[in-house]
């Protein structure tokens, strides 16, 4: 009876062992048959259908969009400033597990062996020396065996280093804040260009069917009056002419805005061929007080508001951070480490027992890199600090710049106006003389097309006045909406990001 039930200890464990060494066997054979998909045209269609389309928003209302609804929309279902607001907030959430590396490392093994025969030893006594002492054969371990063990382990540098870990998430939460605050910058940009320029489109595509009739008129009189009276057919045909490149040049201006509304639409993640009007009939001439600021007021704004510059400085505590931990590693390594035991040798006394260790290491051999460690960090650290100088330099040509564009913009906008004024007193003149019968009405047709032209033309200086003052709020870091985030729910690393040459 004791026999068979050792037969049995010795038997079904291994059997268990190798039961399951085939399952998983199966499953990692299964993994590797798996086969690359070329996709065809017919799926990608799929596909479309299915993620693409459904992604874009359509809008809740009819209802005329002002710039700030349109500014607000993109912020809420841009695509790309989604997926990076998502990012973020991931990043935050790693930032604000604490207590995560104080955890041990845990894993667990089971193996088993089979041998077909016994492993037996030979065994002598210490005291004999004669060679023809006899000799004893024994073993010590089944045939078949099934070993398991579940291990915790403590790596205590790891846990010294892990504030450093701490602190590079958090400082990388930050930085990807000033990303997203970059992002957002540039998005409102972008919305700014588009929204501006569709107004003027807009405004021109209602009179644009008008003003072909009235040209389509006017050449059909003219060549009236010239096959009516040929002494003027030369005097006619350059009046023709006149008409032809004056419409010319309204339909190149009129051309140039017909991709703002789609823009717009894609901005703020619209279906395709979704149907929306613009809430603003003028463009407001008002600027605000930012665009009167001198250079080195708005420099000094950049440098304080500027995400890039705060995330130049990130750059830099992560790098200073870097060298630091480097130079930490180099201490030794003390792991402790402490597991269950499961041994299926019906030989052993105790099948079941708790094991714990501890080991030390130390590479002496690497602490004669410690004056190159510190060289090489101290090099990455100058280099960080030389592209924050740089990353200033180009902030502050990009101030200078936008500044430039505003005042000759205004300057375009200021003479666009008198351009109109003036265009809007010829044409009420020949109107009345039209009406008296003093002019032709040929000419009253060429001025109408002439005041639709410079209307035209001021309503793209003024959209390019405000798409300049929305890259003067970039460029000093202070677009609606995208201010720099209050500090996040977590501490302010105190690592001091200090490091110099040695």
């Amino acid at each position: 009876m004791t026999v068979n039930m050792t037969a049995k200890r010795k038997i079904f464990p291994l059997k268990t062992a190798l039961m399951t060494c085939g399952v998983l066997s199966s499953l990692f054979l299964s993994g590797c048959s798996a086969s690359a998909i070329k996709y065809s045209g017919y799926m990608a269609e799929g596909f479309t259908d299915s993620l693409l389309r459904p992604s874009a928003a359509p809008l809740q209302s009819q209802e005329p969009l002002s710039i700030e609804q349109v500014r607000v929309r993109a912020l809420t279902h841009n695509s790309e400033y989604a997926r990076s607001q998502a990012q973020l907030l991931e990043t935050v959430r790693k930032a604000g597990v604490r207590g995560k590396e104080l955890l041990p490392t845990a894993y667990a093994n089971s193996y088993g062996t089979w041998r077909n025969n016994t492993s037996a030893s030979v065994g002598e006594k210490v005291n004999e020396t004669n060679s023809d002492a006899a000799r004893e054969f024994y073993t010590a371990q089944d045939q078949g065996v099934a070993i398991s063990n579940y291990t915790a382990s403590w790596d205590l540098l790891e846990l010294g280093l892990s504030s450093f870990k701490s602190n590079r998430r958090k400082i990388n939460a930050y930085s990807e804040g000033e990303q997203n605050t970059y992002m957002c910058n540039k998005l409102i940009v972008d919305v700014e260009n588009a929204y501006w320029r569709a107004v003027a489109f807009e405004q021109a595509e209602a009179k644009s069917e008008w003003l072909k009739g009235r040209i389509e008129y006017a050449l059909e009189l003219s060549k009236t009056r010239a096959q009516e009276n040929p002494d003027t057919v030369l005097q006619e045909l350059m009046f023709q002419r006149e008409i032809i490149d004056i419409n010319r040049w309204y339909q190149s201006l009129y051309r140039s805005l017909l991709s703002s509304k789609p823009d717009l639409a894609r901005l703020m993640n619209l279906p395709a061929g979704a149907q929306f009007d613009l809430q603003s009939t003028e463009l407001p001439y008002d600027l605000g007080e930012l665009a009167g600021q001198d250079a080195l007021s708005l420099i000094s704004t950049a440098y304080r508001n500027r995400p890039e510059i705060r995330k130049s400085r990130y750059v830099a505590d992560l790098t200073a951070l870097k060298n630091k931990e480097d130079l930490w590693r180099l201490l030794p390594a003390m792991r402790l480490f402490v597991g269950g035991n499961n041994d299926t040798n019906s030989f052993l006394l105790n099948q079941d027992f708790v094991s714990a260790g501890a080991s030390l290491s130390w590479d002496l051999m690497r602490l004669g890199q410690i004056p190159s460690l510190r060289r090489k960090g101290a090099l990455s650290f100058e280099h960080d600090q030389l592209q924050t100088q740089v990353m200033a330099s180009a902030i502050m040509g990009q101030v200078m710049i936008a500044r430039e564009q505003i005042q000759k913009l205004t300057y375009d906008v200021s003479l666009a106006s008198t351009a109109r004024s003036v265009q809007d007193d010829i044409t009420s003149r020949f109107k009345e003389s039209v009406k008296q019968e003093t002019q032709a009405e040929t000419y009253l047709v060429k001025e109408q097309l002439m005041r639709e032209l410079v209307t035209l033309r001021q309503q793209m200086a003024q959209a390019d006045l405000h798409t300049a003052n929305a890259r003067l709020q970039q460029s000093v870091g202070l677009v609606p909406l995208c201010q720099a985030p209050e500090p996040m729910n977590y501490a302010a690393p105190i690592f001091a990001p200090e490091y110099t040459r040695s």
